[in-house]
C-alpha cells in the first residue's frame, strides 16, 4: 500500500513539473510598445455665431497632468506630475527593469509611451483640460490631430490582455437665461488594442473633432486624454502538445495502478 501511495505521489509530481515547465517555456513574448501623440501645435478652437455675429470665448483654468508607472517581478515605480497651465513642460518617467513607461506634455506636443518586456507591465496617461465662457449663441468647434501606435506580438499569450493605445476628448456646455437653460455635450475617441483573440493595426492617425452648440451665454469645459498600457501578464496556461502527452500518460499509469489495486483486493 505504501508503494502505491509513493508511486501515486511521484507521478503527480512529475506531471506538475512537466506542466509548470511548459508554462514557463511559453512565458516569453515579444515586447509591447504603445504610444500616443496629440499634436498640440495644430490645435484649433473655432467659434462661429448666429446671424453673422461671432460670440466671444474666454478660456481659464488650464490644467495638465501626466502619470507613468511600471512594474515587474523585481521592482516597480510610479510618477505623477501636474501643472496649472498648458505652457509649462511636465514630464514623468517610470522604470522597473524589464518594463518602462514614460509620459510628456509640453507646449508643442501632448504625448506618452509605454513599453513592456517579458513579465512586465507599463502604463502611461495624460489629461489636459480648460474651462471657458461664451457670451452668446453659436458653435465652438475643436480639432486636433493624433497618432497612435501599438506594436508587439501577444498571440502566444493567453493571459495577455489590456494592451492598448487610446486618445479621447470631450466638451460640455451649460447655457442659461431668463427664459430657461440648455446643455450641450460631445465626445470622440479612438483606440488600438491587442489580446489573445484580436490584434489591431500597428498604427492609426486622424483628427479628434468635437464641440458644443450654445443656445445662449454660458460656461463649459474641454478635456483631452491619452491612455496607454503595455503588458498584462505573459504566462500561457494552455499546455503544449508534449504536455498533453505527459498528462495523459501519467493519468493512464495512475489508472492502471488503481485498477491493479482493486483487483488485488478482490482476490
Amino acid at each position: 500500500m505504501n508503494k502505491t501511495r509513493y508511486g501515486f505521489a511521484f507521478m503527480l509530481g512529475a506531471i506538475a513539473i512537466g506542466m509548470n515547465h511548459t508554462a514557463t517555456a511559453a512565458d516569453t513574448v515579444e515586447p509591447i510598445t504603445a504610444t500616443a501623440d496629440i499634436d498640440w501645435s495644430k490645435l484649433q478652437l473655432t467659434a462661429t455665431g448666429v446671424d453673422e455675429s461671432v460670440p466671444t470665448v474666454q478660456y481659464r483654468d488650464q490644467h495638465t497632468s501626466v502619470s507613468s508607472n511600471a512594474w515587474s517581478n523585481t521592482s516597480s515605480e510610479t510618477n505623477f506630475r501636474s501643472v496649472n497651465n498648458w505652457t509649462d513642460t511636465a514630464q514623468t518617467n517610470a522604470d522597473a527593469g524589464t518594463a518602462y513607461a514614460s509620459a510628456i506634455a509640453s507646449t508643442l506636443d501632448f504625448s506618452g509611451a509605454a513599453v513592456s518586456g517579458e513579465s512586465g507591465n507599463a502604463n502611461s496617461s495624460g489629461n489636459r483640460s480648460v474651462n471657458f465662457s461664451l457670451d452668446g449663441p453659436g458653435v465652438l468647434t475643436v480639432t486636433v490631430p493624433y497618432t497612435l501606435t501599438l506594436t508587439g506580438d501577444t498571440s502566444g499569450c493567453y493571459y495577455c490582455y489590456g494592451d492598448r493605445a487610446s486618445v479621447s476628448a470631450n466638451a460640455s456646455f451649460h447655457s442659461y437665461g431668463d427664459n430657461g437653460s440648455s446643455d450641450s455635450y460631445s465626445n470622440t475617441s479612438f483606440s488600438l488594442y491587442n489580446d489573445y483573440w484580436h490584434a489591431s493595426p500597428d498604427s492609426q492617425s486622424g483628427t479628434l473633432v468635437f464641440g458644443i452648440f450654445a443656445s445662449g451665454a454660458g460656461t463649459g469645459s474641454l478635456t483631452f486624454n491619452f491612455d496607454l498600457a503595455a503588458g498584462g501578464g505573459s504566462v500561457n496556461p494552455i499546455p503544449e502538445p508534449e504536455s498533453y502527452a505527459m498528462l495523459l500518460a501519467g493519468l493512464g499509469l495512475i489508472g492502471m495502478m488503481m485498477r491493479r489495486r482493486k483487483i488485488s483486493r478482490i482476490a
